[in-house]
């Protein structure tokens, strides 16, 4: 037996992905729970993992494991993330109208506005800063909390809880818990104030959608959906953003090429995602029933960990999977998902990413890490992935 997840502080500046590139495509595993599964690591096992209806999000599938393994950062039972169709079609449905194409193209301009006047007051104050917070946290969130009407001056209050759910090894289980019910309790209380004032925004929408045709959404999940749409819109973007400046500033040449040709910044994205990508080790399954992978039988009610980290490495897939080259041409990545939990928000992380890196080259001449790279401090495995602060500078 094997176990499922290394010390991240041994290898603080490198993506489990590396790990186990060379890891047996599945592989039986210990979690850190105690329960026993599988692991995937193969791009081809991954994508079948993510979209076989044979492998079920539904934690409450009788006789399965305990899912609610540390990682596994859903916001409780009624979560989009555990559900199967059709009550997932049902969510994803409704879930889906904020981030229509139409929709994220008309934010362009508003989050260049937003990235814009960051950029602005990181020049007034001069280098070294912290990219984290004065740039990669604001920039998502202030677009998320606009998109469903969050106030974005309680901002602080939404982060601490957020920060747990997505680094829950830094936590015990109660804090995980509890930082679940302030995230439900806070967003309960916004959705009683947009029922008595509705604007708008998309939580009006969703307000509205629950109280006009009942049957389609309860309260509950009116509540678990908004606070996970809010989680999730924010955190893995700060991430993506904030591990992509690292990348190009350990890789000068790629920078360059970036800073020389903007029209590189979508495959730039692509890449960050593919090469260090925010969900590293994605949701855990359950076989509903059993199931041959990668040459071996998973049994019914097994759970299984397909490692998306380690699938955007596969040499049959990624040739020169270990090199980051912001023009590979290659398979899709798999750092948003594949299926029906594909992540929601895609596009508007792209659009983000996209404008983001290009505004700080654009604003930030010679822009370069304020201290050598493996002194960074990454979160621990299980979390979403990303570096706790970049320090950077540049040519004043």
């Amino acid at each position: 037996m094997t176990a499922a997840y290394p010390a991240e502080k041994d290898h603080p500046a490198v993506p489990m992905g590396a790990v186990y590139a060379g890891h047996p495509p599945v592989s039986r595993i210990a979690f850190p729970s105690g329960h026993e599964g599988w692991l995937v690591t193969r791009y081809d096992d991954v994508r079948t993992v993510f979209a076989d209806p044979r492998f079920s999000r539904a934690l409450l599938y009788p006789g399965a494991p305990c899912l609610i393994e540390p990682g596994d950062f859903s916001t409780g039972e009624d979560s989009i993330l555990n559900l199967d169709p059709p009550g997932h079609t049902r969510l994803r449905r409704l879930s889906a109208q904020a981030f229509t194409v139409r929709r994220i193209a008309a934010l362009r301009p508003r989050i260049q506005e937003l990235a814009d006047g960051l950029a602005d007051a990181l020049v007034a104050n001069g280098p070294p800063a912290g990219l984290v917070e004065e740039f990669a946290f604001p920039l998502p969130t202030a677009v998320m909390c606009e998109l469903l009407g969050v106030p974005f001056a309680g901002r602080e209050r939404f982060r601490q809880w957020s920060r747990v759910i997505v680094t829950p090894m830094q936590h015990t289980p109660a804090d995980v818990e509890r930082a679940r019910r302030d995230g439900a309790d806070d967003m309960a209380e916004l959705v009683a104030a947009k029922r008595a004032r509705p604007a708008g925004d998309f939580l009006s929408a969703l307000v509205h959608a629950r109280d006009e045709d009942g049957d389609r959404l309860t309260e509950p999940e009116l509540i678990d959906l908004a606070t996970q749409l809010l989680l999730a819109g924010h955190e893995t973007t700060v991430s993506l953003i904030s591990t992509g400046v690292v990348l190009l500033c350990r890789h000068p040449e790629q920078l360059a090429a970036l800073r020389a040709d903007p029209a590189l910044a979508p495959g730039a994205v692509e890449e960050i995602m593919r090469f260090d990508g925010p969900a590293d080790a994605s949701l855990l399954r359950v076989a509903l029933e059993d199931v041959e992978l990668g040459g071996v039988l998973v049994r019914r009610g097994e759970a299984v960990l397909a490692h998306t980290g380690a699938a955007n490495r596969d040499e049959n897939v990624f040739p020169g999977a270990t090199e980051f080259d912001i023009r590979r041409r290659d398979a899709p990545q798999l750092g948003f998902g594949h299926g029906i939990h594909f992540c929601l928000g895609a596009a508007l992380a792209r659009l983000e990413g996209e404008i983001a890196l290009r505004t700080l080259l654009d604003r930030l001449p010679g822009l370069a890490l304020a201290v050598p790279a493996e002194t960074i401090a990454w979160r621990p495995p299980l979390s979403v992935r990303g570096p706790e602060e970049v320090p950077v500078t540049w040519v004043a």
